[in-house]
């Protein structure tokens, strides 16, 4: 499946050469989600470092390139948003949901991130809420991010949550996005984004997978 291929088309003949030397496939865990099937929930935890482009980054205006190793690996997903940073300190939930269950696709992302914070709340963390379009937030830090692919069948959802990464390392790999929500207040990843560890939560990895199974249903 080549999500790639109507990016290239837009960029300059010089840019299409870089990108294609460092970017590859999208083709994680969770990747089956993006054919059409009946509903599911993809839980994973990464095995090594990724920084994942959303479908209108590109490497020029999402990473610090000089700043990569030979151990990362870029992709670029079809799914919107920015580029994250995904790490074995970071936990992924994916969802795939059928179209007709949701008229209003902003309501994907508050239904989802629902499922988040409530087994997230099982667990005792507090003061959780949901601020920008999909950013789930303790206080006016950012733990979770996430993204849509809007098919014509389905929905894919997939958040990030950072457990204890530290963002001082996803500062160091990515740029200030273009666009940002305006509770982030031109804040860098590293004032912006927190995780549950750094914020005094240490929570069940094993629980919480069960969890959000029973909540999505």
């Amino acid at each position: 499946m080549n999500f790639g291929s109507q990016y290239y088309k837009n960029h300059t003949e010089k840019s299409y050469f870089y990108e294609k030397k460092m970017l590859k496939e999208y083709n994680l865990s969770d990747t089956y989600l993006f054919s059409p099937g009946k509903n599911d929930i993809c839980i994973w935890k990464p095995d090594k470092i990724y920084i994942v482009l959303g479908q209108r980054d590109s490497l020029e205006t999402a990473v610090k390139v000089d700043n990569i190793s030979e151990d990362i690996e870029i992709l670029k997903r079809p799914s919107g948003g920015h580029a994250v940073v995904l790490t074995p300190r970071t936990i992924i939930v994916s969802m795939r949901i059928s179209s007709e269950s949701f008229k209003n696709i902003k309501k994907v992302f508050v239904y989802c991130n629902q499922i988040i914070i409530e087994a997230l709340q099982n667990q005792g963390v507090n003061d959780l809420s949901i601020k920008g379009i999909s950013d789930i937030c303790i206080g006016d830090y950012k733990i979770a991010g996430s993204s849509m692919y809007n098919g014509r069948e389905f929905i894919v959802f997939h958040a990030v949550l950072n457990i204890s990464e530290n963002p001082d390392f996803i500062e160091k790999l990515l740029k200030h996005p273009q666009s940002e929500p305006e509770y982030r207040a031109k804040r860098s990843h590293k004032d912006f984004v927190s995780s549950l560890e750094k914020l005094g939560y240490k929570i069940d990895i094993e629980k919480f997978k069960t969890d959000l199974k029973i909540l999505f249903g």
